[in-house]
């Protein structure tokens, strides 16, 4: 057996040379001083012999031929370990902001809208695939030139990131969501955060939104321009500045003033505002107006509610699939105010249209009868010429042809005139009172408020037109 510590401090004889093992046993080498670089030659003729010393020793990783490296000439190289490599994330492009520095990122001022840059909120949908997972490749263990193995080190270090209770790795090794939402490190835990709040104004700082998730929370207002893109529940606590776009695919509720003759909101939901100001809404479901509504226009699939706080909606085209109930309609200096209940867009524009259109196909059949009628004189008188006969086989062929039309015309109509019977039991109720500078509509009936009438009185629809009386 070789002696280790007089091998590394004195050196071991192989032939007519003296040779060292390294400290940390990896090396067999012979030293080379300058001066003594003349008995290099010497081992060289002498190296096939003491290879096989060196083999017979049971040194391990004998080299076919020695190496000199500095004042060494290696003969002999043990192999080191190999480090484990521990398990790790590769985010796709989208997610590289979470392990980045934002404020690193340099903006293309001229190419690049602001309110786009920041990017603050990355959401996904479920199973929307977020990163790929390699998993943790085990060490090599070594062996020195005495061949005693060499353990490879042990992993130090846990995984750095977790995976939360939304994500989960599919046998493929793709990291995937399990639930729509905001995807966040928290600390060194991935997570997807279905619910998510934003604490202050949606600004420059925070960019346009568009969040995928259960329900977003907007502590602060929504600043001029900025486009808030929701497909879940919103709650807004602030209001909005002008120029502002608010699209939900849920519910909104929103504590503050919808503002902005250029501000738009549409809701695939129900909507609850405390105020509106100058803005357009478009809600597919009922709306509830906490306070007032002054010179916006709505769209409302369902009914519209504003019975609470001051109740008022004056200056404003308000279009209601539902029930209207309001407080108070118009104001002192008349200004124009129209209320629709029973107002379904599409039905409503198809019912109008395919009514004009009928009374201008029986206005051109009246015409062509009366030509008709004509022709059949001047037949009977003899006084036809061909070109003439022509002309009235012509007058005939139209005839035919718009009344054909015509009876479609009366059958689709009477078919609108049977979905508008549901839109008929609409009604408008007004608690305390109604100015004049009102139009009430329901169905396709309307009424102009000539006077001022106070509550409670309810409009309601009759075929002669819109009535009210009071409740």
């Amino acid at each position: 057996m070789i002696d280790k510590l007089k091998f590394k401090k004195e050196g071991l004889w192989f032939g007519d040379f003296l040779l060292y093992l390294s400290q940390d046993e990896m090396l067999v080498y012979l030293p080379v001083k300058p001066s003594e670089r003349v008995l290099l030659k010497d081992f060289i003729k002498n190296w096939e012999t003491i290879k096989e010393e060196l083999k017979k020793a049971n040194i391990f990783g004998v080299l076919e031929e020695p190496e000199l490296v500095d004042d060494k000439l290696i003969v002999a190289k043990g192999i080191p370990p190999t480090p484990p490599i521990p398990e790790k994330l590769e985010f796709l492009e989208k997610f590289a902001l979470l392990l980045s520095d934002a404020k690193a990122e340099k903006l293309e001022l001229d190419t690049q809208d602001l309110r786009e840059a920041p990017k603050r909120l990355i959401c996904v949908e479920p199973n929307e695939i977020i990163a790929k997972w390699i998993p943790p490749i085990p060490g090599i263990p070594g062996m020195n030139v005495l061949g005693e193995p060499i353990p490879s080190p042990e992993v130090k270090e846990s995984a750095k990131i977790i995976l939360g209770e939304n994500l989960f790795i599919d046998e493929e090794g793709w990291v995937k969501a399990k639930t729509s939402g905001v995807v966040g490190l928290q600390g060194n835990k991935l997570e997807i955060l279905s619910e998510y709040t934003i604490d202050g104004d949606v600004d420059f700082s925070v960019g346009n939104i568009r969040f995928i998730g259960k329900k977003l929370t907007i502590k602060g207002d929504i600043k001029f321009g900025f486009k808030v893109r929701v497909k879940g529940d919103l709650e807004l606590y602030g209001g909005t500045e002008n120029k502002v776009l608010i699209e939900i695919e849920g519910n909104f509720l929103c504590d503050g003033i919808i503002r902005g003759e250029e501000t738009k909101v549409k809701v695939k939901g129900r909507a609850e505002v405390r105020g509106v100001e100058h803005a357009s809404l478009e809600v597919e479901g009922d709306l509830l107006i906490k306070n007032y509504m002054i010179f916006g226009k709505a769209t409302v699939s369902g009914g519209c509610l504003a019975s609470t706080g001051k109740g008022l909606i004056y200056g404003t085209e308000i279009k209601c699939g539902g029930n209207v109930e309001v407080k108070i309609l118009g104001n002192e200096t008349q200004t124009l105010t129209k209320v629709y209940a029973g107002y379904k867009t599409d039905l409503i524009t198809e019912y109008f249209k395919v009514l004009q259109k009928s009374i201008i196909y029986e206005e051109t059949l009246n015409k062509l009868q009366t030509g008709i009628e004509m022709g059949k004189k001047l037949i009977k008188e003899g006084r036809v010429t061909p070109e003439k006969e022509k002309i009235i086989e012509r007058l005939f062929e139209q005839y035919e042809l718009y009344d054909r039309e015509l009876k479609k015309l009366l059958e689709r109509l009477k078919e609108l005139k049977k979905d508008l019977g549901l839109f008929k039991q609409k009604t408008v109720k007004v608690l305390e009172k109604v100015y004049p500078g009102v139009i009430i509509c329901i169905a396709d009936q309307q009424k102009i408020v000539t006077e001022e009438i106070k509550g409670p009185l309810v409009f309601f629809y009759e075929e002669s037109g819109v009535n009210c009386k009071k409740i």
